[in-house]
């Protein structure tokens, strides 16, 4: 059932457990499991193994390595161990007609998906995980019924609600990205769970979202939470894309067993609107104003820590600067995201 996605979850624990962390027992179950699934069998039998904690640990990595398998409830969790093995009875959630006839929606989806984001051979992952993740923006929306009542829409904590209906919950969007980046050949994307900060909601609850591995080193990637802010602005968001520990802390909570470090890898960082201070949030705007760029799309990070009133200060830096330039009435839609520190104008009717 939908419900115990939230049960299964580990608050507050980030879960990134993948093949490659099993061990070699663990790896000939985990494959006569998967392949057993794609063969439609109904039970799998698992000789030598007697623990229920390994299978729960197979049945995990297994959920979130293979989100294309979205016909299996592996929340539901049942089996039988006798003297000789552990019997783990497979519960799939459509009769296998409708299962077929999905998997080929789904594997149509895929390829109109890639078609439509332009992977090229000498693309980075860097640059697929860019591409996926403008491509789900541009073209996915929150499911917020499900969220309010999540056994009444099961597909949206798998990418079937995003193949079929162009929606889903976090869950769901997180198994897409990862599904799409290994299609495109991106294949170091994991599906991770949390709990995460909503100020608007004033609340805690379980959240999930990516980590990805580039050129040796981690960082995070949180489509869903740059959904709504690339929607409002109408300009695509990376307020979560490729950023560190240190920034996604602010309003994400999680065991940062594996560390990301790397600043380096964020979009601010590679756009240089990495503010660090007033002085260069004033050059800055000077070098996108007189060039007459009418988006204004920058992060403070504050080399000596950021005063309680930034928010205010930085309006002002930027509606002085506005000013300066202007040559006609002119208009600004800012969509901020303050517990990031990030901040976005955009100015019209001006020149």
């Amino acid at each position: 059932a939908a419900s115990d996605v939230y049960k299964r979850q580990m608050w507050g624990k980030m879960i990134i457990d993948h093949y490659d962390n099993l061990s070699f027992d663990e790896k000939e179950y985990y494959n006569k499991i998967y392949y057993g699934i794609l063969k439609g069998k109904d039970s799998i039998r698992l000789l030598g193994l007697f623990d229920a904690k390994v299978l729960d640990k197979i049945i995990m990595v297994l959920k979130y390595e293979h989100a294309e398998i979205f016909y299996v409830d592996f929340q539901r969790m049942e089996y039988v161990i006798t003297p000789e093995e552990l019997i783990y009875y497979i519960h799939y959630t459509m009769p296998v007609e409708m299962r077929n006839r999905k998997k080929h929606v789904m594997e149509n989806w895929i390829a109109d998906s890639l078609g439509g984001m332009k992977i090229q051979a000498s693309d980075s992952e860097s640059d697929i995980y860019r591409k996926v993740h403008n491509y789900l923006i541009r073209n996915i929306s929150y499911n917020y019924e499900a969220l309010q009542n999540p056994e009444t829409y099961p597909d949206a904590f798998t990418i079937s609600g995003i193949f079929e209906n162009k929606k889903a919950v976090c869950e769901g969007i997180a198994k897409a990205f990862k599904v799409l980046c290994d299609y495109a050949g991106a294949k170091n994307v994991y599906v991770v769970n949390g709990t995460a900060l909503s100020k608007r909601l004033k609340m805690i609850y379980p959240h999930t979202w990516n980590m990805v591995k580039f050129n040796g080193q981690y960082s995070h990637i949180d489509v869903t939470w740059d959904l709504e802010p690339s929607r409002t602005s109408r300009y695509n968001r990376y307020d979560y894309f490729m950023v560190p520990d240190e920034w996604m802390q602010k309003d994400h909570d999680y065991d940062n067993s594996i560390r990301c470090d790397a600043v380096e890898q964020s979009y601010f960082y590679r756009q240089s609107c990495l503010i660090p201070g007033p002085n260069s949030l004033k050059k800055f705007l000077d070098e996108k104003l007189q060039n007459k760029i009418s988006v204004l799309y920058f992060r403070i990070n504050g080399e000596n820590g950021l005063p309680d009133d930034i928010d205010s200060k930085v309006d002002n830096i930027v509606q002085e600067a506005v000013r300066k330039y202007a040559t006609s009435d002119y208009m600004i839609q800012t969509v901020s995201n303050q517990l990031q520190n990030i901040y976005f104008y955009k100015i019209s009717d001006r020149w």
